[in-house]
């Protein structure tokens, strides 16, 4: 829920900026946004998102639109995963899935 008030407040930054864009002739607002979402971007919002398995387009359009509020939230459950070498091993109960959908045991 917190995530989804951020995106909007995101958002709603980037329709304010625009309208004082058209209507004020004014760019300054989407430049300033532009520079930071960008900046972030390069230095830490896309290298987080590829260490989570995100596509690179995907990991710049999100960064460019949101900001810290899309690449904190990963970054931290990406700290928080606690996987072990033992989580990857095969053990003898452990389901397999076979190339056609079924379980083998």
């Amino acid at each position: 829920m917190v995530q989804a008030i951020q995106y909007l407040i995101c958002g709603i930054l980037w329709m304010v900026s625009s309208v004082i864009t058209i209507w004020k002739k004014n760019p300054i607002g989407i430049i300033i946004l532009a520079l930071m979402h960008g900046a972030e971007a390069v230095i830490i919002g896309v290298k987080t998102g590829l260490k989570y398995g995100k596509k690179l387009p995907y990991s710049i359009v999100m960064c460019m639109t949101f900001g810290f509020t899309w690449w904190l939230p990963l970054k931290k459950q990406i700290e928080a995963e606690t996987f072990t070498d033992d989580d990857f091993i095969r053990r003898p109960d452990d389901c397999i899935v076979d190339g056609k959908g079924g379980l083998v045991r």
